[in-house]
């Protein structure tokens, strides 16, 4: 299954964006995609096949944005902080609406 990344906006809107990356374990968004909407990010999601973990490149760019990352796969669905104290787990179900996560779950599809 080819990744695919999503945000979130501040309004609670799902907006897909095209992944270009060239392996199906990872992804890449075209940086002028992804710029066109950096204010209004609210959280930064993306698939995996099976573990809601985070990868190690998703360390490393987690770090460089200081919003939550949503991790979605078939058996899950989890969030994750980037802070000084390290990544932190947080609540999936108080970030977004229950109507947000359905859609979510429609990126797994």
């Amino acid at each position: 299954m080819h990744e695919r990344i999503a945000i979130v906006t501040r309004n609670n809107k799902l907006i897909e964006l095209k992944n270009i990356a060239k392996g199906d374990d990872r992804f890449q968004v075209d940086p002028e995609e992804f710029y066109k909407y950096t204010n209004e990010i609210k959280a930064i999601v993306h698939t995996h096949k099976d573990s809601c973990e985070p990868s190690l490149s998703d360390l490393q760019y987690m770090s460089l944005w200081e919003v939550p990352w949503i991790i979605c796969s078939k058996k899950c669905v989890k969030a994750y902080l980037f802070t000084a104290l390290g990544i932190l787990e947080i609540d999936v179900n108080s970030l977004i609406p229950k109507e947000l996560h359905n859609l979510l779950m429609k990126l797994l599809q």
